[in-house]
């Protein structure tokens, strides 16, 4: 079985691009990656706004078989604009829609009119893992790959701030990893620079954005809880993988919405890559049929 994944580019950033680096790694003895849709059998849409129109509208022609990942609605901007006309296009064109949640099922075939499968994300129990932990009851821990403001970060920093404000001795420190708008930026308490230096009383650091993963299993490994009050999230990479390190989740008011719920529900068994590499392929061949 060959597979083409347009856009393959294991150094991006986001939580398609960690799903996709986990995809990989837990089919690779069982598919071939494809170098162009001429080459393949299935093309593997990791997103809407991952591909060009153009070379699905080849596969489509080509007869190859189409299986598109959609996790939730993109933001229409992306894309020059086109990002839902994609969503909308692609949904139709695929063979299969693999939604990321029960949630986001329901939430964007509202919109695209087309069922599918749900497949929940997975996380490398090689890297993410409870191996070596230190149980740190003082630090919180705050991350964000996206920019995108349903991540929360004022409410996850008011949580913070009553928590330390009433904790024994103010002990509580919170570590801050991630990507910022030009907002926060510029107006959010010049977030990325004094927090870097720490000018502030509060016991606040900003890390910068961290692209290592075992880098990011260090700093869940020492955190007791991560504060995730991200709004509609479909499957949280975050989320999965600080679970899978030991720490607590604290969804404040607007974590617990979306496919949160669903994936932290899930056994502990059934958050690995394992189990998300064996569904992927048994729909893979069920294609191919």
């Amino acid at each position: 079985m060959r597979m083409y994944i347009p856009n393959l580019n294991k150094n991006g950033l986001g939580g398609g691009w960690t799903f996709l680096n986990n995809l990989l790694k837990a089919i690779k003895t069982d598919v071939q990656i494809a170098h162009s849709v001429e080459d393949c059998d299935i093309m593997f849409i990791c997103g809407p706004t991952m591909v060009g129109r153009d070379e699905v509208e080849l596969a489509n022609k080509l007869g190859k078989k189409i299986i598109f990942r959609v996790d939730n609605i993109p933001e229409d901007y992306r894309n020059r604009g086109t990002a839902i006309s994609r969503l909308k296009d692609y949904s139709k064109m695929a063979d299969v829609v693999v939604y990321q949640s029960e949630w986001a099922r329901n939430y964007v075939k509202t919109l695209t009119c087309v069922d599918g499968a749900v497949i929940f994300n997975g996380v490398d129990r090689d890297i993410f893992n409870k191996d070596n932990r230190t149980d740190n009851y003082k630090q919180y821990l705050y991350v964000r790959s996206s920019t995108n403001e349903n991540k929360r970060w004022q409410e996850a920093k008011f949580f913070f701030r009553e928590y330390w404000m009433t904790a024994d001795n103010h002990e509580l420190e919170l570590i801050v990893v991630g990507n910022f708008s030009d907002y926060v930026k510029l107006y959010g308490d010049d977030f990325i620079n004094r927090y870097k230096l720490g000018a502030f009383d509060e016991p606040i650091k900003y890390l910068g954005q961290i692209n290592d993963p075992r880098r990011m299993a260090e700093i869940y490994k020492t955190s007791a809880v991560l504060i995730a009050p991200y709004y509609n999230d479909a499957c949280s990479n975050t989320i999965l993988e600080a679970r899978a390190c030991g720490c607590e989740i604290d969804l404040c008011l607007s974590g617990n919405s979306g496919g949160t719920p669903e994936i932290l529900a899930l056994s502990d068994e059934l958050i690995g890559i394992d189990r998300m590499g064996k569904e992927y392929l048994g729909l893979f061949n069920l294609v191919m049929q």
